[in-house]
């Protein structure tokens, strides 16, 4: 009975084609991984900035201010409703008073009014970075601060500008502030709101995502 097998020549060449097989298998795989890695972060890019939008959005619909009378001398001043926008190049900011506080707990001492920011600040774990935060203070007093924490809503924002639609000289204008002889006791009638985000498949380039909200309550101050 003859005996029969591989040669050397055969076992290096079939070796060499199973080497070839693997690094195609793996090159394939690497490529698909990558492109879900890069299509995972676009998704999420704009899953936050779509949150960010909204709420803003959501928050500027309830912003209100209210007339306020002369205080007798000697009596503390009431609580104050405002509304500012502050111009900061690529990266503005913007605090007013609003009826969108949300109440969790029966009997809390708080009502729908409260004090709302929102500002660009570095990450806390990598300055390289900069967030989205909103603060929320859930009562008034006689300061246009907002002292809340600071929520993250977007994360690594490459920059965030703001819009003030002045209805009476019918334009667009990059800072706001009721308590400013140009803009006294009125809010602004629309507001235009851009983040921008690094595209994270090209280098120095950005993302930009756009909305503009209307203020229902830009009608005049409310006069409890």
């Amino acid at each position: 009975m003859s005996k029969t097998g591989f040669t050397l020549l055969e076992v290096m060449i079939s070796v060499a084609i199973m080497g070839m097989i693997m690094v195609l298998v793996w090159s394939i795989s690497s490529q698909t991984l990558n492109s879900k890695e890069r299509i995972e972060k676009r998704d999420m890019l704009f899953q936050g900035g779509r949150i960010a939008l909204q709420k803003l959005s959501d928050d500027l619909a309830m912003a209100f201010l209210i007339k306020q009378p002369s205080i007798p001398t000697g009596f503390s001043p009431r609580p104050k409703a405002f509304f500012i926008g502050e111009d900061k190049g690529d990266k503005d900011d913007i605090r007013f008073t609003s009826f969108s506080h949300l109440r969790f707990f029966n009997g809390a001492k708080q009502s729908d009014q409260c004090k709302v920011g929102y500002e660009v600040i570095p990450d806390k774990e990598d300055s390289s970075i900069n967030n989205l935060v909103r603060r929320e203070t859930p009562w008034l007093d006689a300061e246009t601060t907002v002292e809340g924490y600071p929520f993250v809503l977007a994360q690594d924002v490459d920059s965030f500008e703001l819009e003030f639609y002045d209805y009476r000289k019918e334009e667009w204008v990059n800072h706001w502030d009721s308590d400013n002889i140009d803009f006294q006791g009125k809010l602004p009638s629309a507001v235009r709101i851009t983040i921008a985000f690094p595209d994270p498949d090209m280098e120095n380039e950005t993302i930009s995502m756009t909305t503009m909200t209307l203020l229902p309550m830009s009608a005049g101050e409310i006069d409890f």
